[in-house]
């Protein structure tokens, strides 16, 4: 098994070193989707569910074990290929402390001290075995401050970050959205660096988000619960000190502010409403800022997608200031902070639920055609294989690792489609995304296909196939098809590749692999969410390019 240190110190090319990313985050995704479902038969019959009361916006039971799914789809790809150096292992440990107390936590909803005393446990592994803390403080200059005051600071923002994602837990992929925008801005801020762990530990978590998206995504069939809430937010605390404080000293001190975001300000923002009225800051209530979103009259995944366009905002605050002075920095947060919240504010006050009412209700009306439909879904349904198929059949030979395990796969998947009454426990998923990953790292790295289909070629398409598939989408009467929050992040990454495309931060041949990695994955789930018939142009297609990477062996 080749580990990230080997490959970044026997000077592989980028691509290879982006394959090894983006296969942690195959890994990742693959382990999450593949626990999820026994998780929950397991959670309905241990009554690990989560029942509606005054304060919860959904009205049936729901488990509440997804995130014991991410802390085990995350932690093995990190153990396969990250090296075990001390903060590593520490981080490993105190994950499997939080995923103790976070089980127990969704189980038996233990006291609010005790969960304290997890995430403490949990953060002191980290502080004091991984030699992790906060040593250059804002406005202090660049010296270290002493361990008397470092170490403290760190337990209590680490703490305080854990406790602000999980808070912010309160609807529908809102957790996992906004985890996952903090990690792809760390990521960036980590590549930019040379920080090839963390970058890797993101794309490993994002992996794990997006398999519990698969089922979290309104309306949800299961819940992270405190686990995979405790387990987001502790991840991007830890992230954004590393980051800071040893891969980049050069970034401002207090940019982990922006890197959380939103998390901090609404958990600020209700704690101290709570003590202003002579109540417990920890008292439960419908103070979050997702209540105050749902109470002006929107709808679930407007809310949802308003708390994601705000975190983007954030992040891009973080890129942009990422080198100014902590005066600079300090007062753009304060004023970011203040222009939200007063925003927010001033609509509660205004209330204006009949108007938002009345614009919801005319966007729903915009109806599209039912063959326009269909025809798109049956150009994204061959679109997709086309688009692999042309890399594949001008690459002159393939690996043999890839090449046996396409020629495995290829066999798996002609199986499965001839007896699929019979085999439908074999998830088709497992075997079309492995395929899509290996057409697509091929097609892409070698000179020939590339030539043929250039960065600006294969973007065109790819973007193309995405906007295709938002009409899909979005044409879709079936709730399950609806546009939700979720195709907001598909956009913000796609979209967010090609800036960095733009400002020359990235290289021309990386734009086509991450778009595609994006773009035909969630293609192909949008696919077979909507098949009708076993065998069809996208199945005949992914068997068609299977078949040509395995005779390449020959």
């Amino acid at each position: 098994m080749i580990r990230l240190y080997e490959i970044s110190t026997c000077g592989i090319g980028r691509l290879e070193i982006l394959m090894l990313l983006f296969s942690g985050f195959l890994i990742s995704l693959v382990l999450t989707m593949m626990l999820i479902p026994p998780l929950m038969r397991m959670a309905v019959r241990l009554s690990v569910v989560d029942t509606p009361n005054e304060r919860k916006v959904h009205t049936g039971v729901i488990p509440r074990i997804g995130g014991m799914a991410m802390v085990v789809g995350a932690c093995i790809p990190i153990l396969l290929w990250l090296p075990h150096s001390q903060t590593i292992v520490s981080f490993l440990y105190a994950l499997l402390i939080l995923l103790v107390f976070g089980a127990w936590d969704d189980s038996k909803e233990i006291n609010y001290k005790l969960k304290f005393l997890g995430q403490f446990l949990a953060v002191s592994v980290v502080v004091f075995g991984g030699n992790l803390n906060i040593a250059i403080f804002p406005f202090a200059g660049m010296d270290p401050v002493p361990m008397y005051l470092s170490v403290p600071v760190t337990i209590i923002f680490l703490i305080g970050v854990t406790n602000a994602v999980n808070l912010s837990d309160g609807l529908d992929g809102l957790a996992a959205g906004v985890g996952l925008l903090s990690l792809g801005a760390i990521a960036l801020l980590a590549q930019l660096g040379g920080g090839q762990e963390i970058v890797l530990i993101c794309f490993i978590v994002a992996g794990t988000i997006f398999g519990f998206l698969r089922y979290n995504t309104y309306p949800a069939r299961i819940f992270m619960g405190d686990t995979g809430s405790q387990f987001l937010g502790f991840t991007i605390g830890v992230l954004s000190i590393i980051l800071t404080q040893q891969v980049n000293t050069a970034l401002n001190p207090l940019l982990p502010l922006f890197l959380v975001g939103l998390p901090i300000v609404d958990t600020l923002f209700v704690m101290s409403k709570r003590i202003s009225e002579g109540r417990s800051p920890f008292a439960a209530d419908k103070n979050h800022m997702h209540h105050r979103l749902l109470a002006l009259g929107m709808a679930h995944y407007e809310a949802v997608s308003v708390i994601y366009i705000s975190q983007l905002i954030f992040l891009l605050a973080a890129f942009l200031l990422r080198y100014q002075s902590d005066v600079v920095v300090f007062l753009a947060y304060l004023g970011l902070t203040g222009v939200l919240l007063g925003g927010l504010l001033l609509l509660q006050a205004k209330k204006p639920e009949a108007g938002w009412e009345r614009l919801t209700r005319n966007i729903s009306r915009l109806d599209r055609s039912s063959k326009l439909r269909d025809w798109a879904l049956r150009a994204v349904g061959c679109g997709v294989p086309a688009y692999l198929l042309v890399g594949t059949l001008l690459i002159p030979d393939v690996p043999t690792d890839i090449g046996l395990g396409s020629l495995a796969l290829l066999i798996i998947l002609l199986v499965r489609l001839a007896w699929a009454p019979h085999l439908r426990f074999i998830s088709l998923r497992l075997l079309v995304f492995p395929g899509i990953a290996f057409a697509l790292y091929l097609g892409l790295r070698d000179p020939e296909a590339t030539a043929l289909l250039s960065p600006v070629v294969s973007i065109g398409l790819l973007i193309v196939l995405l906007a295709l598939m938002l009409f899909v989408i979005r044409s879709t009467k079936d709730q399950a098809f609806q546009t939700t929050p979720t195709d907001l992040l598909v956009i913000a990454l796609a979209g967010g590749t090609g800036v960095l495309y733009q400002q020359g931060m990235i290289e021309a041949t990386l734009v086509p692999v991450v778009l595609g990695i994006v773009v035909l994955f969630y293609a192909a789930e949008l696919i077979m969410r909507n098949m009708r018939k076993t065998w069809n142009c996208f199945t005949l297609g992914m068997v068609l390019v299977l078949t040509v990477l395995s005779l390449k062996l020959l």
